[in-house]
């Protein structure tokens, strides 16, 4: 297993897995711990064992919600937990493993180490559109966290370049200044859209980190459902109180 480091304090691991194909024309090949986009349920088993000895905890400590693009933030207070149409997670459990899946769309992973509570979400799109970040940061500050404390990392998502979209889902974000429309078809930076989102509900700029690569241009380095179709694994980015 390797990793793309987010977040490393001491008191907080955050990172996004490598996908490490043995066979990138295979939309499976890979590290892989998504349950719902037809992989073998037996490589996901044992992708996500390989996870849980990686954090030093048991199976059960890794949160890993069914994902619909919702503004759904769901308060993980124990695990295991099952969790449906949801797509963040906040906690302030040490141990406890939040996991969000991704092959394009932005993972956004969140700590407040000072009041030692964490937040992860998934953004794509319809995600952004409906701000899930800022309902992330603020299901965080109901267990105590302050924005101008929150560090945020985004995980290998699609690049402006590559993220060309129809005008009605480019119009959606021309408040935010995200959309270039210099060729042919729009093009949307999505991490834009999420970081000016975060800087809405209350971060510092210095305090976001910008994605590590493009999902999709960075050389089978993650999962992509523009390049391998919805049926294909995902990357997991993770965030935990140790």
């Amino acid at each position: 297993m390797k990793v793309t480091e987010l977040i490393d304090t001491g008191s907080v691991i955050a990172f996004s897995t490598e996908r490490c194909a043995c066979d990138a024309a295979d939309p499976y090949s890979g590290f892989s711990t998504c349950s719902y986009t037809g992989d073998d349920p037996r490589h996901v088993e044992a992708c996500r064992h390989e996870l849980a000895r990686f954090l030093h905890v048991g199976v059960d400590s890794l949160v890993m919600p069914r994902q619909t693009h919702s503004a759904n933030v769901a308060v993980v207070t124990h695990t295991p937990v099952n969790l449906e149409d949801t797509d963040a997670l906040v906690t302030n459990l040490r141990g406890t493993a939040l996991c969000i899946h991704t092959a394009d769309c932005v993972p956004v992973l969140l700590a407040d180490m000072s009041a030692g509570v964490i937040g992860a979400a998934h953004s794509g799109w319809r995600g952004a559109e409906k701000r899930i970040a800022e309902a992330t940061v603020l299901k965080m500050q109901e267990l105590g966290a302050e924005p101008r404390r929150i560090v945020a990392a985004l995980g290998p998502c699609i690049c402006e370049e590559c993220f060309e979209v129809g005008e009605e889902v480019a119009c959606r974000f021309d408040r935010y200044g995200a959309v270039d429309r210099s060729g042919t078809q729009p093009h949307v930076n999505l991490a834009g859209v999420v970081a000016s989102t975060l800087l809405d509900a209350g971060l510092l700029s210095e305090n976001i980190s910008h994605p590590p690569g493009c999902s999709l241009c960075g050389g089978n380095r993650w999962f992509s459902a523009r390049q391998s179709g919805v049926g294909s694994g995902r990357t997991v980015s993770v965030i935990m109180l140790r």
